[in-house]
C-alpha cells in the first residue's frame, strides 16, 4: 500500500495580541485582532535549516534578495542574481528553496512578522493619557522608519493591478492580512478613545485612516530624500485633522453669568 505523507506545514505569522478596551461598553467593543494565518500558502522552504550555519546561509540569501529588489526591482531578483549577490552557488539557494518565488515568499513572511511586532509595540494599552498628535506619532513614526530601513518592503508587497492581478501570491495575501489586522487594531483603539462612536462609523474611520497611511508611506518610499520629511509631516497633519473631530470631540461649555453684573436680591415677603 502507498505510504501517506504528512501535510506540509503552512506558512504563518505569529498571533496578534488583543488590546483591552478601556471604558468602552462591552456590547460595542470590536473583536480583537485575530491571528494572521496564510492558510493557502505552502511552506516557502524546501528544507528548513536546523543548524546555525544553515540559518545564517538562509539569512544571507534573504538579505541578498532584499538588496537586489531594492536596487533593481522585483523582476531582477532571479535565482541567479540572488545567489550572485550572496556570493554563493545557485545550488546553495535550491538547497533551501524550491525556486525564486519561494525566496520572495520567505522574505515577505519575515517582513510581515517584523511589521506585526511594530504594530504590537506602537499601539498603547491605554490611549487616554496621550494627546492625539502624540498618539499618531507613536504609530506613524515606527512605520516610516521601517520603510526607510527596508527599501525592498514596498516592492515585495506591491499589488499588481489589472487583468493579471496575482491575488493568490503569498506576498499579496500577506499584505491584505497585515492591512486588515492593522484596521482591527485601529478599531479597538478608537473604541477605547471614544466609546460613544458608532461601530459602523468607527470601522469606516479606521479603514480610511489606515488607507491614508498606507498610500502616503508607499509614496514616501518612492520619493527622493528631500521629500521624505515633508511627506511624513503632511501625513501626520492629515490624520490629525481627520481624527480630531471624532476622537477628541469639543467639550460643550456651560453658559456663565457675565462678570460685574450683580444678581438681583431676593424680594422680602
Amino acid at each position: 500500500m502507498p505510504v501517506k505523507r504528512a501535510p506540509r506545514p503552512i506558512a504563518r505569522i505569529a498571533t496578534d495580541e488583543s488590546l483591552p478596551v478601556a471604558n468602552a461598553p462591552v456590547a460595542k467593543a470590536p473583536v480583537a485582532p485575530l491571528p494572521i494565518v496564510d492558510a493557502e500558502a505552502p511552506d516557502a522552504y524546501r528544507r528548513r535549516p536546523r543548524q546555525s550555519r544553515g540559518q545564517a546561509r538562509v539569512e544571507l540569501l534573504l538579505e541578498a534578495a532584499a538588496s537586489v529588489i531594492a536596487e533593481h526591482g522585483l523582476q531582477a531578483a532571479t535565482a541567479e542574481a540572488i545567489a550572485l549577490r550572496a556570493r554563493t552557488a545557485k545550488g546553495s539557494l535550491y538547497q533551501f528553496f524550491p525556486n525564486r518565488d519561494a525566496v520572495l515568499a520567505a522574505l515577505a513572511l519575515r517582513y510581515a512578522d517584523e511589521m506585526r511586532a511594530i504594530h504590537e509595540r506602537a499601539f498603547p494599552i491605554d490611549p487616554h493619557g496621550l494627546p492625539l498628535d502624540r498618539l499618531i506619532d507613536r504609530i506613524v513614526k515606527p512605520l516610516a522608519e521601517f520603510h526607510d530601513t527596508h527599501p525592498a518592503f514596498r516592492r515585495v508587497f506591491a499589488t499588481v493591478e489589472g487583468p493579471g492581478d496575482d491575488t493568490r501570491s503569498a506576498p499579496t495575501r500577506l499584505r491584505a492580512q497585515l492591512f486588515e489586522s492593522f484596521v482591527d487594531r485601529l478599531d479597538v483603539l478608537f473604541a477605547a478613545r471614544n466609546p460613544k462612536l458608532a461601530t459602523r462609523d468607527r470601522r469606516r474611520i479606521a479603514l480610511v485612516a489606515a488607507s491614508l497611511g498606507q498610500s502616503l508611506l508607499a509614496r514616501r518610499g518612492r520619493a527622493v530624500a528631500a521629500e521624505k520629511k515633508p511627506l511624513l509631516d503632511d501625513l501626520r497633519r492629515i490624520l490629525l485633522a481627520y481624527l480630531q473631530p471624532v476622537l477628541e470631540p469639543p467639550v460643550v461649555k456651560t453658559k456663565r453669568e457675565p462678570k460685574g453684573e450683580a444678581k438681583p436680591a431676593p424680594k422680602k415677603r
